[in-house]
């Protein structure tokens, strides 16, 4: 059964990250990435691509922005990949879709969700930003 934070949670932060990303390095991107667009992390989860579970800076920074963090299969990245706003060549080589971060934002905010800010890159990682959309307003 889904939680209330998960039933709740209005956005979703796509990321994708090299293999050994600190903490601080997806801390500081997403934070950054919500003061652009004024949301509350309280109203958000985290979203990244299953193959990256074993990453500890990911589980770390989870635990200091107070998020879910949430692993998803490649299928369902791939799913959505055609409402992503971003296409970089090698990722799309590599994964089959053109920004992992985006497509996990927009997989993690739900099957009528919105981009609400393409990705934002580091040398490290990036971030995207989904918004959850009910049909109704979509």
């Amino acid at each position: 059964m889904a939680s209330d934070k998960e039933m709740n949670a209005t956005y979703a932060f796509g990321l994708g990250a090299r293999r050994g990303v600190a903490a601080n390095d997806i801390v500081e991107l997403v934070r950054r990435v919500a003061r652009a667009h004024n949301v509350d992390l309280s109203e958000a989860r985290l979203c990244a691509l299953e193959s990256k579970a074993q990453e500890a800076g990911l589980h770390e920074a989870a635990r200091e922005l107070g998020l879910e963090l949430v692993f998803l299969p490649l299928a369902a990245l791939r799913a959505r990949k055609a409402t992503a706003a971003t296409h970089s060549p090698r990722v799309q080589a590599m994964f089959g879709v053109g920004s992992v971060a985006e497509a996990a934002a927009l997989v993690g905010a739900g099957p009528n969700s919105r981009l609400v800010a393409p990705r934002v890159t580091t040398p490290v990682a990036a971030c995207a930003l989904a918004k959850r959309c009910d049909k109704g307003n979509a």
